[in-house]
């Protein structure tokens, strides 16, 4: 895989998931690159993107939980929901497969935060960086 359409994937995936969800996200950081494992044992470079959303408006977290849930079982992501054991839990999912590493959705009455790493892709993360 080049490393513009590792890039190109997850940014998609997280854009669309935060689309998804709704409301006004910022960057938190990304899309960046930093090194994997490629398959053969050799280095290679996946991306981090991070987009964050201050507090849960409309729905409650449970819902946003089960759209982005969805969305993301539709595109082959093996999906698992976590929640903490406090009175006021901390919940979300997490995804891994299809298009991408991991994807995760920490959905939490102050604010949520999509995070997604792309695939494993060839390329040497010093010269990406550069390029940045």
């Amino acid at each position: 895989m080049k490393p513009s359409d590792a890039k190109k994937s997850i940014v998609d995936l997280v854009e669309e998931s935060t689309t998804a969800v709704g409301g006004e996200w910022t960057l938190y950081r990304g899309p960046a690159a930093e090194v994997c494992e490629q398959p053969d044992g050799g280095e290679g470079a996946h991306f981090v993107y991070i987009l964050e959303r201050e507090g849960a408006d409309g729905p409650t977290p449970a819902a946003d939980i089960s759209t982005v849930e969805e969305l993301w079982k539709s595109k082959g992501i093996t999906t698992e929901r976590f929640q903490s054991g406090s009175a006021d839990p901390l919940t979300g999912v997490n995804g891994r497969g299809g298009p991408v590493t991991t994807v995760g959705f920490d959905a939490y009455p102050q604010g949520y935060t999509m995070t997604g790493v792309s695939k494993c892709s060839d390329g040497d993360v010093k010269e990406l960086r550069r390029e940045e």
